[in-house]
């Protein structure tokens, strides 16, 4: 899928293409490289289908551009019903199906669902079903999991017990075809570290 690259925030007077590329198979070094490059907003040229499994790379993208706060505008297609596993993903600006973009545009904010990788552990804070989930990984092999599918890896290459207790808890979406990760990188963690 192709994306045109902007320098600027959506209204900007300044606004304009700078660029175009395509998804990378790398998609978390790609928006690093994007932010780095001084990127700060990317349209997807073409609906992103959530229940596909080829859109993997380009939710990952969508994921990680969001929490390095480039603005994205996307639309979404082929919306499961099960749409707000995917709500804390900014609002796409339409969607076919199911999807209700008056209820996702209203129930979203940044930090919706993250990960933050500490000395020993990796914590995970999930607001997408209105409570807070949190859970704190210390197993070795969940840790290695979750670097793995963070990082851009297929689920079915990861370790299966882990994959399995990811898709229980609904850290790993699943949507028709689709296994896909969830959690955002945290970069930087906006409130101390004991406050929900």
């Amino acid at each position: 899928m192709r994306i045109e690259l902007y320098q600027h925030y959506t209204g900007s007077a300044a606004e304009q293409v700078v660029g175009t590329c395509e998804v990378s198979d790398a998609p978390v070094a790609q928006a690093r490289r994007l932010f780095d490059e001084r990127v700060r907003k990317v349209a997807f040229t073409e609906p992103v289908p959530l229940a596909d499994g080829s859109s993997r790379h380009v939710l990952d993208l969508l994921r990680e551009l969001a929490a390095w706060g480039v603005h994205v505008d996307w639309r979404a297609s082929g919306s499961p019903v099960g749409w707000p596993q995917f709500s804390h993903l900014p609002p796409p600006t339409s969607a076919d199906g199911s999807v209700d973009l008056g209820a996702w545009r209203a129930g979203f904010f940044p930090g919706k669902c993250v990960f933050r990788e500490g000395p020993g552990f990796i914590q995970i804070r999930d607001r997408r079903r209105g409570a807070l989930d949190c859970y704190t990984v210390d197993e070795p092999a969940l840790m290695s999991a979750i670097r793995e599918l963070s990082g851009g890896a297929e689920p079915r290459s990861c370790e299966p017990d882990a994959v399995e207790q990811f898709l229980e808890h609904g850290l790993l979406v699943r949507a028709g075809q689709l296994q896909w990760w969830a959690p955002a990188r945290v970069r930087r963690w906006p409130v101390p570290a004991m406050v929900a």
